[in-house]
């Protein structure tokens, strides 16, 4: 298992959290908010500094954390493949192999009548990657989705290709009272793609670092060492988003570097 980041979890200076990163000694990274908007909205001279800081770093790009898929399922398509289209622009330029994606905005009623829908939207997606070699990363946000139960989730890995893979959020499953070591991952084990990293109590957003929530991180990175896992955890710590855009990047890279610090001592406690 491979430590990841999301950079702008320190800063949206991407400059700045590529230095912090390079003195945490990782050199994983995954493209989210970068100079004030998503990485999606990069114009083409953006995303080449952007490209440039990056390899002058020594550094890996993971994947792009989109907001495809945060749109109503009853909303228009064409926009959202037109997104898609410039996502997988900047993923080839940055050589990521994932892409994440949500899927669709919906009450409950919405997603049982619109299920068709957005397996329908979610396979057109995946066909526009497929060729690219590039992977949809499907992320278990909580509520408001058209999959995010677990059983939901797996279903949608059961119906579309193959290069639809899970982003496991076990935090988010917390937030709804799952318990994600017993009742998300062994559903969701096969279809891991890689696994965000935070904490919380269960049933709130209380964000903390792992170890001070409900979210069984013992359990779970013990699994995953036991069925072989070998992709990226991903360090999205989210602590104080309550007031997140007040924050300095000097109290977000404390932040982050407390984050880090708990996950590898998890990892070293794991047999």
């Amino acid at each position: 298992m491979k430590i990841a980041a999301i950079t702008d979890e320190i800063s949206k200076d991407l400059a700045y959290a590529l230095d912090v990163l390079g003195r945490e000694e990782i050199r994983h990274i995954d493209l989210r908010g970068v100079w004030g908007g998503n990485v999606i909205d990069l114009s083409d001279a953006e995303a080449e500094e952007a490209d440039r800081l990056i390899e002058d770093g020594g550094f890996t790009v993971v994947a792009i954390s989109t907001p495809i898929g945060k749109t109503q399922i009853t909303d228009d398509f064409a926009p959202e493949v037109a997104r898609f289209q410039r996502a997988l622009e900047l993923a080839q330029r940055f050589g990521a192999s994932y892409i994440r994606v949500f899927s669709f905005y919906a009450t409950a009623e919405e997603a049982a009548l619109y299920r068709e829908e957005a397996l329908t939207r979610l396979r057109t997606l995946c066909e526009m990657a497929q060729p690219l070699g590039i992977t949809l990363a499907h992320e278990n946000e909580e509520g408001g989705f058209c999959a995010w139960r677990p059983e939901e989730c797996l279903a949608f890995h059961q119906a579309l290709p193959n290069n639809f893979r899970a982003l496991f959020e076990p935090c988010s499953f917390t937030v709804m009272n799952y318990d994600p070591y017993t009742e998300a991952l062994p559903l969701l084990r096969p279809y891991l793609a890689y696994v965000h990293v935070r904490d919380t109590l269960r049933g709130t957003t209380h964000y903390g670092v792992v170890g001070e929530g409900d979210v069984r991180w013992t359990d779970i990175l013990t699994d995953l060492k036991h069925h072989h896992f070998q992709g990226y955890l991903t360090l999205e710590p989210h602590l104080g988003w309550q007031n997140y855009a007040g924050l300095t990047d000097e109290v977000r890279t404390s932040n982050f570097q407390r984050a880090a610090a708990a996950l590898r001592v998890a990892l070293s406690a794991i047999v």
